[in-house]
């Protein structure tokens, strides 16, 4: 479980399309969407959403991909209690399962478990750094997929592409692919606002 001092710490851990940004705060979505063009649309895969807030990432990609199974992953259980109410096309929970969970702290639920991690909104200023990305990495199986969205100005500012390729040449992660995109639609005055979405792979066992 997060500690008390963890959430009390990052108070907007986990940002929400439920509140102030509804019609204009796309990132999650659009990470989604960008997950979904990894995957094809009869595959039946496991996928962790890392810092799931209210659910709007799992959601969309759940109808772009309804026959993976998501699991979710926060630190506030009113996010994930927001999470839990969001449901399927066909009328079923988005998420399997919920992880209360610290990423600050060695991970426990699981090792070596899912396909494909996603996230979008935890790797940004005051909240996680690449270091903690690459521990979280280690959810995925064996050739599973990261695609991990991340703040731009968080990503220059703190060292991402630099030890990003340390962990390629250290075989912790194979060679990324970066993709630059807007976080909010241009109605917003949030406009300009930019993330890179870091698509990378867990090597085989060697």
């Amino acid at each position: 479980m997060g500690s008390k001092k963890s959430k009390d710490t990052y108070p907007h851990w986990s940002p929400s399309c439920d509140d102030v940004f509804v019609d204009d705060y796309i990132y999650p979505e659009i990470v989604a969407e960008y997950l979904a063009t990894l995957i094809e649309v009869d595959e039946r895969l496991e996928i962790v959403d890392v810092g799931c807030g209210d659910g709007t990432l799992g959601q969309r990609f759940a109808r772009l991909r309804p026959q993976c199974k998501i699991e979710g992953v926060d630190i506030s259980p009113d996010r994930i209690a927001r999470a839990t109410s969001k449901n399927r096309d066909d009328g079923n929970p988005v998420y399997s399962e919920f992880h209360e969970i610290n990423l600050l702290k060695p991970i426990y639920f699981a090792q070596s478990h899912y396909d494909f991690m996603v996230s979008a909104g935890i790797f940004s200023r005051g909240r996680l750094g690449v270091s903690d990305m690459l521990a979280i990495s280690r959810v995925l199986k064996p050739l599973g997929i990261a695609c991990i969205g991340i703040e731009k100005q968080h990503f220059e500012n703190h060292a991402f592409r630099p030890i990003i390729a340390e962990a390629v040449v250290d075989r912790t992660i194979t060679k990324p692919e970066y993709v630059e995109v807007d976080m909010y639609r241009p109605s917003s005055d949030m406009y300009g606002n930019k993330a890179i979405i870091a698509v990378f792979g867990r090597p085989s066992l060697q």
